[in-house]
């Protein structure tokens, strides 16, 4: 008797659980697809350094699921407690007709019950659509064939997906019934004759809170762009506990400041139904300035995700695009900087060590004498063409650049993305005859440099702008025993395979001035291979890093085409698959909870704007006070979230590059707009069924 009374609450109220259940569906749904993408078939497809990256982006989207399901399970239990209250006058003709309220806890559990089973196979089944094509997107990342891939399903992500909304489904019956419980038969009839009563009605104590709340929102800002977002750091932390306290303030007190202010001007608040208006949206803050709260967090943290992330992807994809101008790059080091002693210290090679200097640290001299020790085919069978450049310690430090031009690299790139003692930092410098080599395998043309000249060789998005700054003051440096100064323009070209770029502030001097006792601490080499033996030569690679043997070169570095275009779109399909499932699935919900929370309000107030249309207002007027009251209330946290993330961007700008140049204005942009658009399609559909609330018969 009770499952078909539930069942029939449920058919009959399918209005009002209708967002509920489509949030319930869109969160299934998601959670599974991104939580089986590892598992697919089309991903067992790729190869194994592809298949190393998905299980990358496996683990981190699982532990990320965690904070996802922690905030659906917030959303969908705040979501239901609407719904419950909606219901109040229900649950007390219930009570009036003899149930106990045993029998109603069982009734509302049997609801949550048949809506969680439905949402349940409905999510699930929309999620085993997504999980395909989002898994095979992730595959094409790293092969161009995925025709031919079977249906999969992931056990272990519908398993997870089940316990996840089941936990949050109990916890849901469990508060429903601390609710029914405690309810008395006169409240649950008169719930919706009540006014919410303001927490906070004195005006001084309520400006006073929202001047402290904007003074703290103020602070946590200074504090996050001072110290940066790179690492945590006690700073970081207090500008998070800061920003978040301060959101909760602001919307605590704008519930009694927003009244208070508007009932002092008195021809806006005697305007149409502007004093109706004002009193419900200030009921309404104050009771939900808790949700509000989370929810502009929550929308802050989905449009610094996404912006962030997609950021990353495009810095990244760009980095990549510009260092894969070789089929290969191969690295040796042999002695690194002491910033302690400031001394130059030998690597301790060994044999190796020997067998390079034997060789007069030519690597590819001494590469080709090294084919033979791993079996691998013979060097000019392999290599088309490869130039070296090496770096030598010049025993110029930023610090001196700073002593000589005034300006100090910490001016130029963001907070806390340099240690404290990048001052005693040497700078590289390298002959220009073997940078324009390097060009000119990369097919570009050489540069022309004065004998009194030096290039400031940058491609580091990162200290860019410091290099440009450099080379504009036309700074000059003793070099070799010479005073040369600095081209007007500098370098910023990659010559070498790699995903990220990271050559900072290099002097490219005349080779006249490359001095035999400055300290050679690193070789690069860059390789063109010759027609399909691109796989060959970069097993040969693998094959002398990992030698034992004495009679192969030292080699600290090797990156081939093939492995940095894998890596790079491994990186992509992690950071651009976890912006999309944290940012966008967060905004939904969002959207989503708002929107059930006006429905809810609205239908609450039916019996006020009842007594108003009878009153003489006209329905005209009183769409326009409930425009404006939905409006405001899905504007207000979307706001503040707004006003976070313009802050938070502009340290995330800073972190983005760390790995390669951007333009994160059209990225913002874009992402605004997706999200502007998922936000209006929301607000649309809750005014509109409001509207229809709110409609009544003129007689």
């Amino acid at each position: 008797m009770l499952a078909k009374l539930a069942a029939a609450n449920v058919r009959k109220s399918a209005r009002d659980f209708a967002v509920y259940f489509f949030t319930l569906v869109l969160g299934i749904a998601v959670f599974y697809a991104f939580n089986s993408i590892a598992g697919s078939q089309a991903v067992a497809r790729i190869g194994e350094d592809g298949r190393k990256m998905m299980e990358l982006l496996a683990f981190v989207i699982n532990i990320v699921s965690v904070f996802i399901a922690v905030i659906l399970a917030f959303l969908v239990i705040y979501a239901n407690r609407f719904l419950i209250r909606r219901r109040n006058k229900e649950f007390a003709l219930y009570l009036t007709l003899g149930m106990q309220k045993g029998d109603l806890f069982k009734v509302s559990a049997l609801e949550t019950l048949i809506v969680g089973v439905a949402s349940l196979a409905v999510g699930l089944a929309i999620g085993l659509g997504i999980s395909q094509i989002l898994s095979n997107m992730a595959a094409s990342m790293f092969d161009s064939e995925v025709e031919g891939v079977a249906f999969s399903v992931s056990g272990n992500a519908m398993a997870l997906t089940v316990a996840a909304f089941a936990a949050i489904f109990l916890v849901t019956i469990v508060l429903n019934t601390g609710h029914l419980f405690k309810a008395r038969l006169i409240d649950l009839l008169n719930a919706d004759r009540r006014n919410e009563s303001f927490k906070l009605r004195s005006l001084p104590l309520s400006f006073v809170l929202f001047i402290v709340a904007c003074v703290i929102i103020g602070i946590s800002y200074k504090l996050l762009m001072d110290n940066g977002l790179l690492e945590p750091s006690p700073e970081f932390m207090a500008a998070t506990v800061l920003v978040c306290v301060g959101t909760v303030l602001f919307f605590y007190s704008v519930s009694g400041f927003l009244l208070r202010i508007t009932q002092m001007i008195k021809p806006l608040y005697l305007r149409g139904l502007n004093m109706f208006f004002l009193r419900q949206l200030s009921a309404r803050a104050n009771s939900a300035f808790v949700s509000m709260s989370v929810i502009a967090i929550t929308l802050f943290l989905a449009m610094t995700s996404v912006c962030g992330g997609i950021g990353i992807v495009n810095a990244m994809n760009a980095s990549a695009a510009n260092g894969t101008k070789y089929d290969a790059s191969v690295v040796s080091t042999y002695a690194m900087m002491n910033y302690d002693t400031g001394e130059v210290e030998q690597l301790e090679l060994g044999e190796f060590g020997a067998f390079a200097e034997a060789h007069d640290y030519n690597m590819a001299e001494g590469l080709a004498a090294s084919t033979e020790a791993v079996g691998a085919p013979a060097w000019d069978n392999m290599v088309e063409s490869a130039v070296q450049i090496d770096f030598r310690l010049s025993g110029i430090t930023l610090g001196d650049l700073n002593e000589a031009t005034g300006k100090s690299i910490y001016d130029f790139v963001g907070a806390g993305l340099l240690s404290d003692d990048m001052g005693g930092q040497q700078l590289d410098y390298v002959a220009v005859s073997q940078f324009n080599a390097a060009r000119e395998l990369a097919g570009l043309e050489p540069i022309q440099l004065g004998e009194d000249e030096f290039a400031i060789w940058n491609d580091a998005a990162l200290t860019s702008d410091y290099a440009d700054a450099l080379a504009a003051s036309r700074a000059q440096l003793q070099i070799g025993g010479r005073t040369l100064t600095a081209q007007p323009e500098a370098q910023d070209v990659t010559l070498e395979t790699t995903g990220v770029t990271q050559r900072i502030c290099v002097l490219v001097v005349p080779d006249d001035c490359v001095e035999e006792s400055a300290p050679l601490w690193t070789s690069l080499l860059d390789v063109q291979c010759k027609d399909g033996q691109e796989d060959a030569f970069q097993s040969f690679l693998h094959g002398v890093q990992d030698s034992a043997d004495p009679n192969t070169y030292p080699v600290s570095l090797i990156q081939t085409v093939s492995e940095v275009e894998t890596q790079s779109s491994g990186f992509t399909a992690v950071v651009s698959y976890l912006a999309i499932y944290i940012g966008f699935v967060l905004v939904i919900a969002c959207a989503a909870i708002l929107a059930i929370q006006q429905l809810t309000d609205a239908a609450d107030n039916v019996r006020r704007y009842e007594l108003i249309a009878k009153l003489g207002a006209p329905q005209r007027m009183i769409d326009g006070a409930l425009f404006k009251l939905i409006g405001i209330y899905f504007l207000f946290p979307l706001l503040v979230g707004v006003a976070h993330t313009l802050c938070a961007m502009q340290v995330v700008i800073d972190v983005v590059q760390v790995f390669g140049y951007l333009d994160i204005g059209t990225v913002s942009v874009v992402t605004m707009v997706a999200f502007l658009a998922v936000y209006g399609v929301y607000f649309l559909v809750t005014y509109l069924t409001a509207r229809n609330m709110v409609k009544f018969k003129r007689v």
